[in-house]
């Protein structure tokens, strides 16, 4: 009866126990049966679990073979998982490490056998492979899912025999920090209940082997007690290489004498394994006008379009490989025609794409989305130049981004220069590195002017153009080293002289006229200024009609208060410790100021914190401390204007209070102050007592009598304040003036 073969495309995996035949020069054959059999019993389950056939078992090597290529690696990964745990609990001679080799291709597969050229491939690779690793061909890390293991280069390596060719070997990454790693560990749970019966059907192949091998091993055991040790050494080497010879023998000759079509497979098959594709196809050429197609010629037709393909994916992957992606999509394109692309044509073709998106994703400044791009299609460690360059601009976009998002952005701006121009070079174009460049050098030039002075920060500032020529817009970074000179001017006493200079006034308007339509960077001007007013323990308002433009335009901007005063912020005096934390405290403060942009100070407050802080804005209102006659006016101003007049214990007496020192030019009460007051709902008798005030003073003023009569100012003050109290309560008026 002949034996039934068939091509089938398989997983191939050897495994072999590591330093076993040593062994047996060592210990008992019981010892060396106990071994086999606790080696079997802790990894046919793990095959079964992964769907592996053990096709047969040389001694103490398993040859098995899979369906799925990401299964067999998986497969071997999680064997290997299995061993270390078995071993970290067994002293070093009781230890097992194996060794675990595995490659795809067509192969012949008979009721009991397996056997081809990816066979003889991955034996050989066997031999290259190190203990407790997993190494594979090429052919399996194209077809298999890279996003499911970790896996990383090892070399390339050419088998010993002069037609042997080089073949490109690769290795699960044992990295137990990997998630992918332990994804493979945390989803595989084996049920040795439910794989009993297909552990078994595993066991009763092996243990057919394991039998013969017994046999073989008692002769070595016994041959031990009457020969020399390197006697019993030859014995187990004669006796495996007798073993392969037969799988090799049986392969090849099938046990039998070749008929034509089986000659012709072998001839086809030694043109391939030589890269002789055109050498093959002659051959069947000449067998088909001889003797006609059949299964035999289509099969080995297929195996050399295979063979070409896989030159074809090379070459593709080697012209992505020097950044050339678009000649290696029209190689694929050039062979294929308008052909149907077999599966690893349509895996180059993938990572051609994969190649160019990811260009595109750096180009577009997403680095976590390029560097997961290029592990999908490439796995962790794809050793192209090209490659590499990608995955590191990758990460120095996210650096840069992680360090945008923090206080490092402004500690540390060169860091980010750096992490740009190490990765894209000082003459890069791409214009999301620029960005980080851009927003660095402005930075680390605010720092170098505020500490040094504008002058040697201005040569820097020449010197970086030259460096980096493709910064498009210099504007933020000659701006923000402008902002570090008034800085420098406002707190260096050797400057004193220009603080109210015309230097140092063009160099304020320079930066006020660039910042506008920019809302972040005026919101930033707005916090160098508040942060510098207080510095110098001004009461004024700096910086808060730069954050009510900025508010306005981009309203997401209070909640980055902190973030954007960050570069600013500066150790302040006693009881200035919580300021540029956060808008809400820097604008409660500011109720202390009586000049320069009170009306936007209180409409952030009104717009944003007026609930928040109105129990602070009654107390403030009713206080009697003169301490606190600015956050009272201002307070008073808030709660008049919101409707909670009410809510103010006495107007007149605060009016009152202050209103001296106004008409005089000294206090802390402006026009708005009093346009609030009179504004609110008053009954008649209130306003009766504010234009007695306010005539009899103005009246006084008129004739030059009275403490105020020599005041030049106090006549408009009076006659402004008259004005607004008429408007605002127009019955009041008439009835006053008409009685």
């Amino acid at each position: 009866m002949s034996t039934q073969r068939s091509q089938k495309n398989l997983t191939v995996m050897f495994t072999d126990i590591s330093g076993f035949t040593k062994h047996t020069e060592t210990i008992s054959r019981e010892a060396l049966m106990s071994r086999l059999d606790t080696h079997n019993e802790l990894l046919m389950p793990v095959i079964a679990h992964f769907e592996g056939k053990i096709v047969k078992t040389i001694g103490d090597a398993f040859l098995i073979t899979f369906e799925s290529p990401t299964n067999a690696v998986q497969c071997g990964l999680f064997m290997q998982h299995t061993l270390r745990k078995y071993n970290a609990e067994k002293p070093e001679p009781e230890q097992i490490h194996i060794k675990v080799s595995i490659n795809s291709g067509e192969v012949t597969v008979t009721d009991n056998d397996v056997f081809g050229d990816p066979v003889n491939v991955a034996a050989k690779i066997e031999k290259a492979t190190n203990p407790d690793e997993i190494y594979f061909t090429e052919a399996v890390f194209l077809a298999m899912n890279k996003a499911e293991v970790p896996t990383s280069f090892v070399k390339a390596f050419r088998p010993k025999g002069a037609e042997s060719s080089e073949i490109k070997l690769y290795k699960v990454a044992m990295d137990e920090g990997d998630e992918r790693y332990q994804k493979v560990i945390r989803s595989t749970h084996i049920d040795k209940e439910k794989m009993k019966t297909r552990v078994l059907e595993l066991s009763n192949v092996a243990e057919k082997e394991f039998t013969r091998y017994q046999d073989t091993l008692d002769a070595l055991v016994e041959s031990q007690s009457s020969s020399s040790r390197t006697m019993v050494i030859a014995v187990i080497v004669a006796a495996l290489i007798l073993a392969v010879a037969v799988i090799a023998g049986f392969a090849i000759f099938g046990g039998s004498k070749d008929k034509p079509d089986q000659q012709l497979a072998r001839d086809v098959r030694a043109y391939l394994t030589s890269n002789k594709p055109e050498e093959a196809r002659g051959r069947i050429e000449t067998y088909i006008n001889e003797f006609g197609a059949d299964d035999m010629t289509t099969t080995l037709l297929n195996e050399i379009r295979d063979h070409e393909v896989l030159k074809v994916v090379a070459e593709a992957d080697r012209l992505i490989e020097q950044g050339q992606p678009e000649n290696a999509r029209s190689k694929i394109k050039e062979y294929f025609g308008a052909g149907e692309l077999t599966a690893p044509a349509k895996q180059a073709v993938g990572r051609v794409e994969a190649y160019l998106q990811a260009r595109q994703l750096v180009d577009d400044g997403k680095g976590q989305e390029t560097l997961d791009t290029l592990a999908t299609a490439f796995g962790d460690t794809n050793p192209s130049d090209e490659i590499k360059l990608l995955r590191r601009r990758a990460q120095a976009l996210l650096d840069c981004a992680k360090m945008m998002a923090s206080d490092e952005r402004y500690a540390e701006p060169m860091r980010m220069f750096g992490a740009i121009t190490g990765a894209f070079g000082e003459d890069t174009r791409n214009a999301a590195a620029l960005v980080y460049v851009e927003e660095a050098l402005a930075n680390e030039l605010y720092r170098d002017a505020r500490s040094n002075g504008y002058d040697v920060a201005n040569a820097n500032y020449e010197a970086y153009r030259k460096r980096v020529p493709n910064l498009q817009s210099w504007g933020w970074v000659n701006a923000h080293l402008k902002m570090g000179a008034i800085w420098n001017f406002r707190t260096d006493p050797k400057y004193r002289h220009i603080r109210d200079s015309q230097v140092y006034w063009e160099k304020w308007r320079d930066v006020r006229d660039f910042v506008v339509n920019k809302p972040e960077k005026q919101y930033r001007f707005g916090c160098m200024q508040f942060m510098l007013a207080r510095l110098s323990w001004e009461a004024v308002c700096d910086g808060a009609n730069e954050w009510a433009l900025a508010i306005k335009a981009e309203p997401g901007l209070v909640q980055r208060h902190g973030e954007l005063m960050a570069c600013y912020r500066v150790k302040l005096g006693e009881g200035m410790e919580e300021l540029g934390r956060d808008l809400k405290t820097d604008l409660k403060y500011m109720l202390g100021a009586f000049t320069g942009g009170l009306d936007e100070m209180r409409g952030l407050i009104k717009q944003l914190y007026y609930n928040e802080l109105r129990e602070t804005l009654v107390s403030y209102a009713g206080s009697k401390e003169e301490e606190y006659e600015s956050e009272q006016m201002n307070a008073v101003a808030l709660l008049t204007e919101m409707g909670d007049t009410e809510l103010i214990p006495d107007r007149f007496a605060v009016f009152r209070a202050q209103f001296e020192n106004w008409v005089g030019g000294g206090g802390r009460l402006e026009r708005f102050h009093s346009k609030a007051l009179f504004q609110a709902p008053m009954a008649y008798e209130d306003y009766q007592e504010y234009r007695r005030l306010i005539d009899s003073t103005l009246e006084d003023v008129t004739n030059r009598t009275g403490r105020f009569g020599s005041y030049s100012n106090a006549a408009g003050i009076l006659q402004g304040m008259l004005e607004d109290i008429r408007l605002a309560q127009p019955q009041h008026t008439a009835q006053y003036d008409g009685g």
